[in-house]
């Protein structure tokens, strides 16, 4: 399928917002930031270049140091360009030696800036280290909600799917699911409802290690208190493929509901971004 203009880049904008209740506590947390994604051909190869542009945590510029590093730390891995293949499902980075040598550049341009040096430099040390090989920062980014949200695909109905899903400090469930796919003139809506394949029993054990909960107590939690439900939907234009939304919601939680996990992450089309001087021909998005 081809767009109008092989010239464009497509903005996206993305919220990310993660909503922990434990027993009396209460903490919240939002993310919000640009995804400029461009479609690229290289001969036969698909690739996708994402530019990632104007972080801000709690949907506010960060005005904490170490937590401003943090977000440049993070902005320096873009752009970061992925291969995919025709059913837009990651393959490989594209030229990781290259990609590496620019991230140590301009992430070792920040500790010459207003941070505190020996905080800044054991920020920068952390996230070289999760990116020191391809596979790291392949299992770094495949961690991240975007890309989780971003390569799951929905586009075909389907009786059985699973999905993974990391949890802020807890740990992965697998979600086993179905996708429906509804079209109406040129849109197709798609949805998938996952119910958890099985909790690990590691995941139980930092439940119980992050509440201080001894086990072979009364209060210990078991895989029986804990429920859990996946639902992701998907919006996109059929004739062209351009995806206007995509929607993950994530609960866990325990059936006294003293516990709950609650995190979202919403993708939407902004506009499209004229690029001046593109490197190479692109072409248009595979459905999603």
């Amino acid at each position: 399928m081809q767009i109008n203009n092989p010239k464009n880049t497509r903005l996206y904008k993305v919220e990310h917002t993660l909503d922990i209740k434990e027993r009396s506590q209460h903490k919240q947390s939002k993310i919000n930031y640009d995804m400029a994604i461009s479609c690229i051909t290289n001969g036969k190869r698909l690739q996708r270049m994402f530019t990632k542009e104007n972080l801000k945590i709690s949907s506010k510029p960060s005005h904490d140091p170490n937590t401003d590093m943090v977000c440049n730390l993070e902005l320096a891995m873009y752009p970061l360009t992925v291969e995919v293949n025709k059913y837009e499902n990651y393959v490989q980075i594209v030229s990781y030696n290259l990609w590496k040598e620019k991230w140590l550049k301009k992430s070792g341009a920040l500790l010459n800036t207003n941070y505190q040096e020996g905080v800044a430099r054991q920020l920068r040390d952390q996230y070289k280290q999760a990116i020191e090989t391809e596979e790291k920062l392949k299992q770094k980014i495949q961690e991240e909600a975007f890309w989780r949200l971003y390569f799951f695909g929905v586009s075909e109905n389907q009786n059985e799917k699973s999905l993974r899903w990391s949890l802020h400090k807890i740990g992965t469930v697998y979600f086993l699911g179905a996708v429906h796919n509804e079209i109406k003139g040129n849109e197709i809506f798609s949805s998938y409802d996952g119910c958890p394949k099985q909790l690990e029993d590691k995941f139980i054990e930092n439940i119980n290690y992050l509440l201080d909960i001894k086990k072979y107590t009364r209060d210990y939690i078991t895989k029986e208190n804990i429920k859990s439900q996946c639902k992701v939907t998907a919006h996109w234009e059929k004739n062209s493929g351009k995806l206007l939304s995509k929607t993950a919601s994530i609960n866990i939680y325990t059936e006294d509901k003293e516990i709950t996990y609650s995190e979202k992450i919403d993708i939407k089309f902004h506009s499209i971004r004229m690029e001046k001087n593109p490197a190479r021909s692109q072409r248009s998005f595979l459905n999603l």
